[in-house]
C-alpha cells in the first residue's frame, strides 16, 4: 500500500512538473514566434501587403449590396465577373509598390500574397451559390493576427471564399516555424445566411435595424471579417455589420477566453456598416481617433453612450477632421482616410495630402509619413485594410485596468 502511493505521489509530482514546465516553454517560446502582435501601434517589425493585380469585380450578391451604395448597385450588375480596368489596377499596383518601398525604408519586413490571376479564371460554384469576383488586395479583412496566432476569418462575402487561397504558401512557412493557425468554420453562404426580404431601399427601416446592431446576416452560422475587430491586448473591440454577426463575435470570444482575452461586442450608427478600422483607430495607450459621424456603443458589458467605455478609462478620444483628397468609391466611403497604419507610437503612415488629418496628427505628437493611395480605394480600402501585421514588438498588456 505505501509503495503504491509512493508511486502515485511521484507520478503526481512528475505530472505537475512537465505541466509547469511545458506552460514556462510556452510562454518563453511565444518571443520567438515568426507571428507575434498584440494590438495595433507595438514596433512593426514584418507586415503582410495586398495586391491590385487579378482581381476581379464582384456580383451584386446580398452581402454586397447591402455593404454598398445604392449608386454602386448598377455598377455591380453590369460589371460583376468582370476585371478591373487595366489602367486602375496599373496605377493602385504602382502606389502599392510604392507603399511597400516606403515600409522597407521605414525598417519593416514586407510579405506579399501569391499573385493569383483570378481574373482569368472565371466564374465559380459552390453547392449554394454563384459568384463572379474575387481579391487579393485587403489581407486584413479576412485575417487576424492574436499572439502569436494566425486566424482565418469565416467571412460572409460570397466573392471572396477562396481568397485564403493566395496566402497559403506565405501561412504555411509561419506554421512550420512555430507560428500558430486556425481557421475559423468556414460559412456555406447559403439563403439563409442572409435576412430575407431585407429593405436594401427603405433606409429608415435599416437605421432601426442598425440601432439594435441588425444587419443583412442571419444567424444561421457564425461569419465576422477580421475588420470588424481592433485588438487593444487583452481585449478586442468587434463591431457587428454586414459582414459580421453575434454568432462570429460569440466564436471569437469562446475561441480566446483560454488566452485572458476579451471580446466586446460594439456597433456605431449607419446605414452601410462594414469594418470598424474608418469609425475608430487607436494610436497608441489612452489615445484613439474616430469618426465623427459613426458614434459607437456597447451592446455587452456596461451600458455606454458613445466612446464612454473609453474616457471612463482614461483614454482621449479625438474626432478626425473631415476627408480633402479622399472620395467615396463603389467599396468604401471618403472616411477611409482615416484607415492609417501605425508603425510606431509616432510613425503612422496616412494618406499624401489628407493635410487636416495631418496636422491633427502632429498636433497630438505624431509622425505623419504621406504616401498616395487614391487609386487603390476603387480596389478596396486603404493602409489598414491593405496591411496586415504580422509581427509587433511588444507583449500581452492590459490596456483598461
Amino acid at each position: 500500500m505505501a509503495s503504491r502511493l509512493l508511486l502515485r505521489r511521484i507520478s503526481s509530482i512528475v505530472r505537475g512538473s512537465s505541466s509547469s514546465q511545458r506552460r514556462i516553454s510556452s510562454d518563453s517560446t511565444i518571443q520567438d514566434s515568426p507571428v507575434l502582435s498584440w494590438n495595433e501601434w507595438d514596433p512593426l517589425e514584418e507586415v503582410v501587403v495586398g495586391r491590385a493585380e487579378g482581381q476581379r469585380i464582384p456580383f451584386l450578391s446580398p452581402d454586397l449590396k447591402a455593404k454598398t451604395s445604392p449608386e454602386g448597385w448598377k455598377w455591380l450588375q453590369e460589371e460583376g465577373g468582370k476585371p478591373h480596368s487595366p489602367e486602375v489596377v496599373k496605377k493602385a499596383s504602382a502606389q502599392i509598390e510604392e507603399l511597400c518601398n516606403v515600409l522597407r525604408g521605414e525598417g519593416v519586413k514586407v510579405h506579399r500574397p501569391e499573385a493569383m490571376r483570378w481574373d482569368e479564371m472565371g466564374s465559380f460554384k459552390t453547392p449554394y451559390f454563384e459568384e463572379g469576383g474575387i481579391m487579393n488586395a485587403c489581407p486584413r479583412d479576412g485575417f487576424m493576427v492574436v499572439g502569436d496566432e494566425i486566424i482565418e476569418a469565416p467571412v460572409a462575402w460570397r466573392s471572396r471564399v477562396f481568397e485564403n487561397y493566395a496566402y497559403k504558401n506565405l501561412f504555411t512557412d509561419l506554421f512550420k516555424r512555430g507560428a500558430r493557425w486556425t481557421a475559423a468554420p468556414r460559412p456555406a453562404m447559403s439563403d439563409d445566411l442572409y435576412v430575407k426580404n431585407f429593405p436594401f431601399e427603405d433606409l429608415e427601416a435599416r437605421a432601426v435595424m442598425a440601432a439594435r446592431g441588425n444587419f443583412v446576416l442571419t444567424e444561421a452560422e457564425p461569419c465576422f471579417d477580421a475588420a470588424d475587430a481592433m485588438r487593444f491586448g487583452r481585449d478586442i473591440f468587434m463591431f457587428l455589420s454586414h459582414a459580421t454577426n453575434r454568432s462570429g463575435v460569440d466564436w471569437l470570444r469562446r475561441h480566446l477566453a483560454p488566452r485572458g482575452i476579451n471580446v466586446h461586442s460594439m456597433v456605431h450608427e449607419g446605414l452601410h456598416n462594414c469594418h470598424c478600422d474608418a469609425t475608430l483607430i487607436p494610436l497608441r495607450p489612452g489615445l484613439l481617433v474616430t469618426c465623427p459621424t459613426r458614434p459607437a456603443f456597447l451592446l455587452n458589458d456596461e451600458p455606454t453612450e458613445g466612446w464612454e467605455f473609453f474616457t471612463k478609462r482614461g483614454w482621449e478620444v479625438v474626432e478626425v477632421p473631415e476627408p480633402v483628397v479622399l472620395k467615396d468609391t463603389h467599396y468604401v466611403s471618403s472616411w477611409v482616410h482615416m484607415n492609417v497604419l501605425s508603425i510606431d507610437e509616432e510613425r503612422v503612415v496616412i494618406q499624401k495630402g489628407e493635410e487636416p488629418l495631418k496636422r491633427l496628427f502632429i498636433k497630438l505628437g505624431m509622425k505623419p509619413i504621406e504616401v498616395d493611395i487614391q487609386q487603390s480605394n476603387q480596389l478596396g480600402g486603404a493602409f489598414h485594410c491593405w496591411t496586415l501585421d504580422i509581427k509587433r514588438r511588444g507583449t500581452l498588456q492590459n490596456y483598461f485596468s
